[in-house]
């Protein structure tokens, strides 16, 4: 019978030992001693062969078979987690997880509800808002009728008596219903500053749980990355990742890394800025506002109620002022009262804060020495602190939607 050729190395070795133990003699029996030979040339065939493959599957076995071989006792890992667990670390599966970050993670879920609330705040003032808008739509429209009769009554007057009456009548409807949305008005304003002020204090009170929160992590993170650099703690991760494959390489980033993202998805719902104001004169604070597409230089004021631009301004601005606008009387910073127009500005933003439909008055000619005011009517639609120290206004808003 022919031996395989990989079995032949092992064959040969296996007819050289035999040869060696059992020398031929010429007194042996040549039939007896052919069977023995036979018999060990077989043994010894089996043994080598199972040497070879042995030595084979030893050299040729995987990595992860054999580090099986080097893994540490139970003792040895049970130490391991009592060193982490002081550090306030625990193994779990394949990662390395943190156990001080459960009061954090508790924050973050309950910002839900108060995002909720936040949400239903921020609908109540868009309502009171839409309000004052159909308020000042309606007086608009109505205050244009008023003007249109006045110019048919002026065509009839002493020719048609007829007509003049019927005119009159019309005019005089008009303006008690001009009067009766006035009241109205004063009314729906009341109830968005009443708004805008809920508002406000909502956006705060979530803007600085936020911040508390962001607070927490970066003291947790902190504590986290000093606890990496003991030794006790490295030691500890190795016999960890040996056993359980965690991470041999490890930072308070990749442990937080979950609660990291949670916290950025929140905060990215929150826009606050600072901007610069430059000084002016009597200690006023100004800042660069963009109405509609056109810059220009305002004062801040948080006493004017409205938006005030001089009559040059609002040309350079190229705003229009409607022949029947609403006129209003304002008080100036020194006493003198002046007449002005009620305009709506369709866009305001000063940095990235930006606010629709504005109300406005546009000064008359004569007040040469006004100065534009960036007023409550802008101001209102966001919370603000205006520090006059470091010279800049803070502006907040939440996107709960």
């Amino acid at each position: 019978m022919r031996i395989p050729f990989y079995l032949e190395p092992c064959s040969y070795l296996a007819r050289r030992s035999v040869e060696t133990c059992y020398p031929p003699t010429r007194y042996d029996n040549r039939a007896a001693r052919e069977m023995s030979l036979n018999h060990l040339f077989t043994w010894t065939l089996r043994s080598v062969v199972i040497v070879c493959l042995t030595l084979y599957v030893l050299t040729e076995m995987p990595q992860g078979l054999a580090a099986t071989e080097s893994r540490y006792s139970p003792e040895v890992v049970q130490k391991a987690e009592k060193i982490l667990e002081a550090e306030g670390l625990r193994q779990s599966g394949k990662t390395i997880q943190t156990t001080k970050a459960t009061e954090i993670s508790r924050a973050l879920t309950s910002l839900s509800r108060q995002q909720r609330e936040l949400k239903l705040i921020q609908q109540s003032w868009k309502a009171a808002q839409a309000a004052v808008d159909l308020n000042r739509n309606q007086l608009q429209q109505m205050n244009t009728q008023v003007g249109e009769l006045n110019l048919q009554l002026a065509r009839v007057a002493g020719v048609n008596v007829q007509a003049n009456n019927r005119l009159v009548g019309l005019i005089e409807a008009a303006r008690s219903q001009i009067r009766t949305a006035m009241a109205n008005r004063t009314k729906l304003q009341e109830q968005l500053a009443a708004e805008r002020s809920k508002l406000t204090a909502a956006e705060t009170e979530y803007a600085e749980t936020v911040l508390a929160i962001r607070s927490d992590y970066e003291k947790l993170h902190h504590s986290i990355s000093e606890s990496l650099q003991k030794k006790e703690t490295q030691i500890a991760l190795r016999v960890m990742a040996t056993n359980f494959e965690t991470p041999s390489e490890l930072s308070a980033a990749m442990i937080l890394r979950s609660i990291d993202k949670r916290l950025e998805r929140v905060e990215q719902e929150i826009f606050r800025e600072s901007i610069p104001l430059t000084p002016g004169s009597g200690g006023s604070l100004g800042v660069t506002v963009v109405v509609g597409s056109k810059p220009t230089h305002m004062i801040v004021d948080s006493g004017a109620s409205l938006v005030t631009l001089p009559a040059k301004t609002a040309v350079e601005l190229g705003i229009e002022v409607p022949v029947e606008a609403r006129q209003v009387m304002l008080q100036m910073a020194d006493g003198r009262t002046i007449s002005a127009r009620a305009v709506v500005l369709p866009r305001v933003r000063i940095g990235e804060f930006e606010a629709e439909n504005v109300e406005a008055a546009i000064l008359d000619s004569i007040a040469t020495d006004a100065e534009p005011l960036l007023g409550m009517s802008f101001l209102q639609h966001f919370k603000f602190e205006i520090d006059a120290s470091e010279k800049t206004i803070t502006l907040l808003r939440v996107a709960a939607d």
